[in-house]
Formats: C-alpha cells, sequence, structure tokens
C-alpha cells in the first residue's frame, strides 16, 4: 500500500504546482491585458491632441519639426473628401433606376428586389412604381442644392 500512497502524494503536488502554475499564468494574462488596454488608452488621448493641435492651429505658422506632419494631415483630408465625392456620386449612378420597380414602404427607395437594397424590408407587396415616382425619388434624393 505504501506504493499507492506515495503515488497519491505525488500527484498532489504536480496537481499543486500545476495549479499554481496555471494562477500564474492567469494573472500575467490580466496585466498584460491591462497594460495594453491602457496603452490603447494612452494612444487615443495622443491622437486627441494631435486633431486638437492640427485643426486649432492649421491656419497659424506650424512649427518646422512638424510641417511634414501637417502636410501629410492636409493631403489626407483632401484625399477623404476627393474619396467621398467619387463615393457619392458612384452611389448616386447606381441608385437610378433604369425599370420601373417597387416603392419601398419603409424608406421609400425604389428596387426591382424582393427586398429593399437599402433597409432590408420586404418589397413583395409594395406598389409599383411609376416613371414618375422614379423621377421623383430622383429629384427628392438630389436635395435642393444639387438640382441642376
Amino acid at each position: 500500500m505504501s506504493f499507492f500512497d506515495e503515488l497519491t502524494q505525488k500527484a498532489k503536488t504536480v496537481a499543486d504546482n500545476v495549479s499554481g502554475k496555471a494562477k500564474e499564468v492567469a494573472d500575467s494574462a490580466k496585466i498584460s491585458a491591462a497594460i495594453l488596454a491602457e496603452k490603447r488608452e494612452l494612444n487615443k488621448r495622443y491622437c486627441e491632441i494631435g486633431q486638437w493641435y492640427a485643426n486649432d492651429y492649421a491656419q497659424d505658422e506650424i512649427p518646422e519639426a512638424i510641417a511634414d506632419v501637417m502636410k501629410a494631415v492636409k493631403d489626407s483630408q483632401e484625399k477623404i473628401a476627393a474619396l467621398q465625392a467619387e463615393r457619392e456620386k458612384v452611389e448616386a449612378e447606381e441608385a437610378i433606376p433604369t425599370e420601373e420597380g417597387k416603392v419601398c414602404p419603409v424608406c421609400g427607395k425604389i428596387s426591382d428586389a424582393r427586398f429593399c437594397p437599402h433597409c432590408g424590408a420586404p418589397l413583395v407587396e409594395a406598389p409599383q412604381a411609376s416613371k414618375e415616382d422614379i423621377a421623383a425619388q430622383q429629384t427628392a434624393d438630389k436635395g435642393p442644392d444639387e438640382e441642376a
């Protein structure tokens, strides 16, 4: 019986060591996750400071040390504006219906699909849109500033 007692004692020792190591690893992982979360928060604050500086002092004399960075920021802002304008143009072209379709009861868009591609509402029992409805929707989508 001493063999089984000795084996049981060794198994308990190993189990205690394993559970202790597992706890250490878990504690270490929690600390690492907390450090990572704080670093993300710090980076957000740095970004906020940089954005504030770029917005408030963009017209003033820019220090030579960050002139390249500020130029890159302005270039990125211009590129974003151009891409947004291009996206709006593409969306406007895609929105032009070529045939009569069904009017969505939720958002009022016209589509020939079974479900509205804009809001997902079913179009099965929606009334058919006439060419006048399509023209009215296009005018409404453009808005008062875009008519011409």
